[in-house]
């Protein structure tokens, strides 16, 4: 029996690349139904901060999603992580944030940790994440990379390649690489052989299968 699951998007970056691969993960277990509102992550750019706002919105679409019979909700935004914890409070389905698994995964494989993003409003909550669940040992740094997001639109090849650089350029001085933002994952390609780089896609999709139950084995 398939199981509903609203994904709620902050980019078109995302509204392709996540469903195909649930579905390549899951076959056709998942209905999936796709929101996507690009002024949350708009408007977190332009004020600076996470707003009251885009706390609203989110709570909104939260209810709609569980109000449309879904079974989960996925959280596709690191930028707007904090509204998933808040949303988990008064949701009777279960909400999973996209890069929980990759800060669990992160803090279990080295003390030296990095976190790149090509959005600014994503670098702190991934740190804060990543921060919540590491020990006083371990050590995180981050690096924003300039003008590299509006490649992915236009140029992704070229998106993936200057992220791949800024990951070679450090591989000495990391145990482990955080790559933010779901829309990173395609860097990956450029990167072989390289197990300690981390992205939220397929990583994230995982936890998926805690909703299938007895479905998927």
């Amino acid at each position: 029996m398939t199981k509903k699951l609203t994904i709620i998007h902050t980019t078109p970056a995302t509204i392709v690349s996540i469903p195909k691969q649930i579905n390549e993960i899951y076959k056709d277990y998942f209905e999936i139904v796709n929101l996507m509102d690009d002024s949350l992550l708009n408007e977190i750019k332009e004020k600076g901060e996470l707003t009251k706002s885009v706390m609203q919105r989110f709570m909104q679409y939260a209810l709609i999603a569980q109000n449309n019979q879904s079974d989960a909700i996925l959280l596709a935004c690191s930028s707007i992580g904090v509204c998933g914890n808040i949303a988990r409070s008064f949701l009777s389905i279960p909400l999973f944030k996209i890069d929980e698994p990759m800060a669990e995964k992160a803090v279990n494989l080295g003390n030296r940790i990095l976190v790149l993003g090509t959005v600014k409003s994503t670098m702190k909550p991934t740190v804060d994440l990543i921060q919540s669940k590491a020990n006083p040992d371990q050590h995180i740094e981050s690096i924003f990379i300039d003008g590299v997001f509006a490649l992915h639109e236009t140029d992704i090849d070229q998106h993936d390649q200057k992220i791949a650089e800024v990951v070679k350029a450090h591989q000495d001085e990391f145990d482990v690489f955080v790559l933010a933002q779901a829309s990173m994952a395609g860097a990956l390609r450029f990167l072989d052989h390289m197990d300690h780089v981390l992205t939220s896609l397929p990583l994230g999709l995982y936890q998926l299968k805690s909703v299938l139950k007895d479905e998927v084995k």
